[in-house]
């Protein structure tokens, strides 16, 4: 039993972080991608694209929906320096989706 307890501890450790904390502020999954350059300041780096939308028709096939809008993605990394982790937050449509821990910075 005690083995299975400390097993759903630590695989809760290692899931996706809902949120950030820049100094005194914090970034959470819903808020604009803006808010977290206003918290946080320029990212080390940004990545933006662009997918088209898509649909699963009655056969169970992808297909471009040529009626909607192409859905936009944004990832930016953020390096704080060597003593913390780096994140990642990833966007869609100007509304931050996740937040990913990544390893140490540099």
């Amino acid at each position: 039993m005690k083995y299975l307890i400390s097993l759903c501890f630590f695989a809760s450790m290692t899931a996706q972080a809902d949120s950030m904390r820049c100094g005194q502020q914090l970034v959470s999954s819903g808020d604009p991608i803006f808010a977290a350059e206003a918290k946080c300041g320029a990212p080390m780096d940004k990545r933006e694209y662009s997918m088209p939308a898509i649909y699963i028709n009655s056969k169970g096939d992808k297909k471009i929906d040529p009626n909607k809008a192409p859905i936009f993605h944004q990832e930016w990394t953020y390096n704080f320096g060597s003593d913390r982790l780096m994140m990642k937050i990833k966007a869609i449509d100007n509304k931050i989706s996740t937040i990913e821990t990544l390893g140490y910075g540099h």
